[in-house]
Parts: C-alpha cells; sequence; structure tokens
C-alpha cells in the first residue's frame, strides 16, 4: 500500500459520509466547479457541479431499488502530480442487499484526481468502477432481472 496523506484521508472519510446519506449540501464542498468522469468502457463526460449534485436522487433511488446499505472508499495510495493536483487510488466496498440477509459485497477499484486548494480537497476528475449490476453479475452471479442498468438508467434522463 502506498503513503496517503492525513488530508486525503480525512477527504474520503467526508466523501463516505457524503455518499452514503446522498445529501447534496454534504457532496458540494467536495467536487470542483466541474467533474470529469470516465468509466472503464471509454465513456467521458463533463459535468457542472450543479449537474452532479442535481444527480443526487436520481443516484439514491436507483442504488436503493438495488438494495444499497452502504459503499465505502479507502484511498491506498496517493501520487503527487503538481503542487495543487494529486492522483488518488482507492479500493471501494458496495454493499448491496436486495434481499434481507442476504448481503453481497462488490469490490470495485477507482482513481480520483483531486484539486488541492489551502487544504481542501476536491474532485475534479474519476475514473470509476463499472456499473453496480455489471459488478454484481460477475462477482457474485447475481442478476437483478427487473432492473435497467445504471447507464441505461441515465440515458432515459
Amino acid at each position: 500500500m502506498g503513503q496517503v496523506s492525513d488530508t486525503v484521508r480525512a477527504f474520503f472519510e467526508d466523501f463516505n459520509r457524503a455518499n452514503n446519506s446522498f445529501e447534496p449540501e454534504l457532496r458540494a464542498p467536495l467536487v470542483g466547479d466541474s467533474l470529469v468522469g470516465a468509466d472503464p468502457n471509454g465513456v467521458v463526460q463533463l459535468l457542472t457541479k450543479e449537474e452532479y449534485l442535481a444527480g443526487t436522487a436520481q443516484s439514491q433511488e436507483y442504488l436503493q431499488s438495488l438494495g444499497f446499505k452502504f459503499v465505502t472508499v479507502v484511498p491506498t495510495e496517493e501520487v503527487p502530480l503538481t503542487d495543487r493536483y494529486t492522483m488518488v487510488k482507492t479500493k471501494g466496498t458496495m454493499r448491496l442487499e436486495k434481499v434481507p440477509g442476504q448481503p453481497i459485497d462488490l469490490a470495485h477499484d477507482a482513481t480520483y484526481i483531486l484539486y488541492i486548494k489551502d487544504g481542501k480537497p476536491q474532485i475534479v476528475f474519476a475514473l470509476s468502477h463499472e456499473d453496480p449490476m455489471k459488478m454484481a453479475q460477475d462477482q457474485h452471479g447475481v442478476v437483478f432481472e427487473d432492473k435497467r442498468s445504471w447507464d441505461e438508467t441515465l440515458e432515459q434522463a
């Protein structure tokens, strides 16, 4: 495991709290005015902070329909890129419990580039993990036959 600063560790504690609460006001300070996201399939998306925060309710509804319980993202390596930018590799776990008493933990890696000003990091780039439904199928053989993938959900919006 690489080195990770106290600043980045504290940032990801706040990040986990915000992502588990689905509260836009907790997420707002964690992202820059614009955010670039990329997935493993090469799809790149640019969002404003307002667009990102507006998607919070949709994200919550979708994940809860899959039985979302919590997500934990742990920074494993920090690579300074410049005096203001750092790349952070993470390991994460998302717990889903569609059937009560039968939780599944989805393991995922993600990489973030944080812009740090005045000791306060903000995400400006995120290389994300797979769609939760794909992870559930690949890692546990679980298929959510009655649900659309996250990508299909976004296309309907």
